[in-house]
């Protein structure tokens, strides 16, 4: 697609991450390529740039506020006026409707402003079912703009968790009631014959002999295909399916194979498998469990509190037990989101808040200025998901009252658009050690 000069826009929700972050977090990343590609091509950006303003106006500061990378792209080369586009424009005392509204509208304009004949724009979202109110009625709303033109938009969920009474149905009913055409593909199971296929492939055994493994196996795991993987490694590793030297074939002891206990939930054998590594892994995992489905070295070397830990190690080992998936160059994602979840589930729930609270504020105290604008969102989604902690005791002010000249109004808005709060990174630059006392007792193990 961008070979043709098309352009790709993805994201994902998680159940356990703030949802209303998902859109402009994608549209963050996708600005961040362009703006490192801009150099390549400065008459194109100039055009996309003059595209974007006219789109959006000039009373944008709320849409720029949280989305970084594009507010770095629309001010490049401004050197007489750098902060054109700041704060100071943004009336945050303005009713959460209003804002939210002109947030739709703006958001809507600027995925017409990217479509053109000429650079045609695809906008994935994964899970939908787990979208919320305000991304749903941005989508709404862009398939049914008549001014949007040479856009696609791909949406992914599970059919299983939404009914007739879900936001996502009701969104697109009014989808197609209002002339969209909406094509529904429907991905189910694997079929028996597919899992004789992969456990023959896997064995390398003639289809016909694995039979009655294959069908345990489809029994037992559903049809998903990451279960039968993790299924066969895990009678691997317990001694009912082993390699025979003697006949130089993979065997299996099927009679025990039927009768071993597994459970229905993906997520419950993940954890499982998860609670057998050791303590120090397990720390890991936790850590990038909260920094979405997507990361990279750099934002998870930030993330852990150990500063000389071997991540080529740490990634390697999570690559062969099938956690990550390497995506390219630096850049790794979790090998599905119910181990995502199951990484998670490692964290007690009493001490999760605690948990996002110190991640965030170790990522903001380790970034440079010049990072902030790449890790804003990891920030922003940890320490909002801890900042209750700091609302309900004195703890908030104590943090809050200390003062950074170095930093001053170089300030990271918590919460994207709606219930915005203010910290400043000095403010925070103790919160690591401070809350780690006070709140969270283990927190050497984060």
């Amino acid at each position: 697609l961008e070979e043709k000069g098309g352009r790709f826009v993805e994201g994902k929700f998680v159940n356990f991450h703030q949802p209303d972050v998902v859109l402009t977090a994608a549209l963050d990343t996708f600005f961040g390529i362009l703006f490192d590609k801009s150099r390549d091509n400065p008459k194109q950006m100039m055009l996309l740039r003059w595209r974007i303003h006219d789109a959006i106006g000039s009373g944008s500061d709320a849409l720029l506020n949280i989305i970084p990378n594009l507010q770095k792209l629309m001010t490049m080369g401004d050197e007489h006026n750098p902060s054109s586009h700041s704060t100071r424009g943004y009336n945050t005392s303005k009713r959460r409707g209003d804002i939210g509204i002109r947030m739709k509208y703006l958001l809507v304009k600027l995925i017409g402003a990217l479509s053109h004949r000429s650079h045609p724009l695809v906008l994935f979202l994964d899970d939908l079912q787990w979208a919320d109110a305000m991304t749903l009625d941005v989508i709404r709303m862009i398939m049914t703009d008549p001014d949007i033109e040479h856009f696609l938009f791909i949406g992914c969920y599970r059919d299983s968790e939404v009914g007739l009474a879900h936001p996502l149905t009701s969104s697109l009913n009014d989808i197609q009631n209002q002339g969209t055409n909406v094509i529904t593909i429907k991905l189910g199971q694997i079929e028996k014959e597919c899992v004789n296929s992969l456990v023959s492939d896997a064995l390398c055994l003639p289809p016909s002999l694995c039979v009655r493994l294959s069908t345990v196996v489809h029994r037992k795991t559903g049809g998903i295909v990451l279960f039968v993987l993790k299924f066969l490694k895990s009678l691997n590793e317990e001694g009912l399916l082993w390699f025979s030297m003697s006949s130089r074939r993979w065997e299996f002891d099927l009679n025990r194979i039927k009768v071993r206990e597994i459970s229905d939930d993906v997520v419950v054998h993940m954890t499982n498998q998860m609670n057998r590594l050791s303590k120090r892994m397990q720390a890991k995992l936790k850590c990038c469990a909260c920094l979405g489905p997507c990361f990279d070295t750099e934002i998870l070397r930030k993330a852990i509190r150990e500063t000389d830990f071997n991540i080529n190690s740490f990634l390697e080992s999570s690559l062969e037990d099938g956690f990550f998936q390497h995506i390219v160059d630096d850049r790794y994602k979790w090998a599905h989101d119910q181990v995502q979840q199951a990484a998670y589930e490692l964290i007690p729930f009493a001490s999760r808040e605690s948990f996002h609270l110190l991640l965030g504020s170790r990522i903001l105290v380790r970034a440079s200025p010049t990072e902030l604008g790449k890790l804003v969102y990891f920030i922003v989604d940890n320490m909002n998901r801890g900042s209750r902690l700091l609302e309900s005791s004195d703890q908030k002010n104590r943090i809050g009252s200390i003062e950074s000249p170095s930093w001053g109004k170089s300030d990271i808005v918590l919460g994207v658009s709606l219930g915005i709060k203010i910290f400043t990174k000095r403010s925070f630059s103790s919160c690591d050690r401070f809350m780690g006392d006070s709140l969270h007792p283990n927190s050497s193990a984060l």
